[in-house]
């Protein structure tokens, strides 16, 4: 019980060099009692072959054909480990040494079932460059109303959570429509099921570059979107779901806004009325048309 067994999950795909850093980062861990599941996405770059090289038992290599389903691989790193801890990690991020020790501490001396902490952005060269999400908020305890309103949030890589947690929230959405938000949407059903333990320092470097997913795929608000609906079906209490719409309301009209400027008004239009009638501001509503007529950011 003092030294449980931790799964690390990392998904990839044609990312060969980057995510020999994040692995160096695993086994660089002054926790040593865990086991790595790297779920290879079909890459054609020698990502397996350079897996298999480093001859490590701890190193559990999955090979599949190009799923593209971010959510997919990782539930699919979850059912081949064993450990009943789980943290995942990005396979062009990297994890500060004492990642693990820190947060399993702290967890095992709260009785807390999951946790996630800091996290910086790093470029290309791994030099530290400001955060666009704002500084980082440790808040602990029930945390659902503040990830719902985005006053806090909890980055994957940060993550690390009972494997019986997982199963209770009912592992990642593998839906098409939330692809890319699926990590933000399992965070919400943790955060209903139990108390998150902060951790203030930073635990996980993300790496801002082209190549990064989040900066790969268009309608991201609209992804967002559709979280928010989503969880408008199970959300218990009024206040919860009135949050809710009000961030689906947002979402909705910056993906009107950025159709807008693409000259696209038969999409934007019903997002407008949509984002209206569930809540948002007509100054808002006003202020993403106006930009998106005028080309403004």
């Amino acid at each position: 019980m003092m030294h449980p067994f931790v799964t690390v999950i990392i998904p990839t795909y044609n990312r060969i060099a980057l995510i020999q850093e994040a692995i160096a980062s695993v086994v660089a861990q002054t926790y040593s009692h865990w086991e790595l599941v790297v779920v290879d996405d079909g890459s054609q770059d020698g990502t397996a072959e350079a897996i298999l090289s480093m001859n490590d038992s701890r190193i559990k290599l999955l090979e599949i054909s190009h799923h593209g389903n971010i959510a997919h691989l990782r539930n699919l790193g979850v059912q081949q480990g064993s450990g009943e801890w789980l943290a995942f990690l990005d396979s062009d991020d990297i994890w500060i040494p004492r990642k693990l020790e820190i947060q399993l501490g702290v967890l095992l001396q709260e009785k807390k079932r999951w946790s996630y902490g800091g996290y910086e952005l790093m470029n290309q060269d791994m030099l530290t460059i400001p955060n666009k999400a704002g500084n980082y908020r440790p808040l602990s305890g029930w945390i659902v109303k503040e990830l719902l309103s985005t006053e806090i949030s909890a980055n994957i890589g940060s993550l690390i959570l009972e494997r019986t947690l997982f199963d209770e929230a009912g592992g990642f959405n593998e839906e098409a429509n939330i692809l890319f938000r699926e990590d933000y949407e399992l965070v919400i059903r943790l955060a209903l099921r139990s108390e998150a333990s902060a951790i203030p320092d930073i635990l996980v470097r993300v790496r801002e570059h082209n190549g990064r997913a989040t900066n790969a795929f268009e309608y991201g608000h609209d992804r967002m979107a559709a979280v928010y609906e989503h969880l408008l079906l199970s959300l218990p209490g009024e206040d919860l779901k009135k949050i809710t719409r009000r961030r689906m309301a947002i979402e909705l009209a910056e993906s009107a806004g950025k159709s807008i400027g693409k000259k696209n008004y038969f999409r934007a239009i019903p997002k407008l009325w949509k984002a209206f009638m569930n809540g948002d501001s007509v100054r808002h509503l006003l202020s993403v048309t106006y930009h998106g007529l005028f080309g403004f950011s």
